[in-house]
This record gives structure tokens, C-alpha cells and sequence, in this order.
């Protein structure tokens, strides 16, 4: 079970099927999902599907990801995580995505913030994020977070050290 991790407003925490109804407000939304990897949810189904591949994940050590809880309501409202670790495990992704009604209100600044910190803690040393060049709110973001642009491979990266 991963380590819950807490900020001022949110902390992130394992998803449960309790969760089935905030994600399907997540990944059921258009707007939401204009650059996430999957399509936009249409059924609870698929959120049951997401819920046991990133349980079958997390077991192979292959990736890890968090709900974004709001510390006063308890709501998810968005997911973050890692994936795509090196062999050495000292590299790795981070992905994340936030509900839009909960946009531009510093929300996933902060559970990026503390999961950051966390990745630090397990011995991950250099971040990575794929970011859609259209995507102008994440990639806002993840500069303001300290990421750079490798403009050979168009990734975003971020040096935690050691």
C-alpha cells in the first residue's frame, strides 16, 4: 500500500472503488481529457478497468498513482502518479491529471509539490513528463514546478539530486 502523502488543501491517497463516481467526473469530462492518454470515460466500467490496472501496477512495481483528495470535502479530484521508471529506478514519468472545474486554483501545484518530495524518498533522482506542445496549462505548470524542455526529445525534466 503507497504512502499516503498530505499538502495544505489536498493529500494523495490510494483509489478505491469508493472513488468509482469523482473519477468518472475526472475522466468522463471533455475538457479534462483534451491531452490525457486515455479516451474520455463513458461508462463506470472503465473506470473499474483503470482502478485494477493501477492496482496490477502498483503490485509489479511498474507504476504508482495517488488520488488528489481536497482536504474539506474529500473529494478526488484528480490523479497523479509515476511511471516509466529506468532500470535503476532512479529515473522515472510523472503524470497527472485534475477535473477542470478544479483548474487554476493551485491544486495541482501543491499535490505535485509533495509528490516530488516523496519521489525523493524513494531514491528517484530526475523526473520526467510528456507534455502535449498544445497543452499551454501543464506546460505552465511544470515550469513553474522547476521543470526544463530537452528540445531534442520535446520532455520535460526536473533534478531532484540526491
Amino acid at each position: 500500500m503507497k504512502a499516503n502523502i498530505y499538502a495544505e488543501r489536498v493529500f494523495l491517497r490510494q483509489l478505491t472503488a469508493d472513488d468509482t463516481d469523482d473519477l468518472m467526473k475526472t475522466y468522463g469530462n471533455p475538457l479534462t481529457m483534451e491531452f490525457g492518454s486515455d479516451p474520455v470515460f463513458t461508462s463506470t466500467a472503465m473506470v473499474s478497468q483503470l482502478l485494477k490496472s493501477m492496482e496490477n501496477f502498483a503490485q509489479n512495481h511498474a507504476s504508482y498513482e495517488w488520488g488528489i483528495v481536497t482536504q474539506d470535502t474529500g473529494e478526488v479530484i484528480g490523479t497523479c502518479g509515476f511511471h516509466s521508471f529506468s532500470p535503476c529506478r532512479t529515473e522515472c514519468e510523472v503524470g497527472c491529471l485534475l477535473n477542470s472545474e478544479f483548474w487554476r486554483q493551485g491544486y495541482m501545484s501543491e499535490a505535485l509539490s509533495v509528490l516530488f518530495s516523496h519521489a525523493k524518498s524513494l531514491g528517484v533522482e530526475r523526473l520526467f513528463a510528456s507534455i502535449d506542445p498544445n497543452n499551454y496549462r501543464s506546460i505552465g505548470l511544470f515550469c513553474k514546478l522547476g521543470f526544463t524542455i530537452d528540445h531534442q526529445t520535446s520532455r520535460f525534466s526536473l533534478c531532484l539530486g540526491r
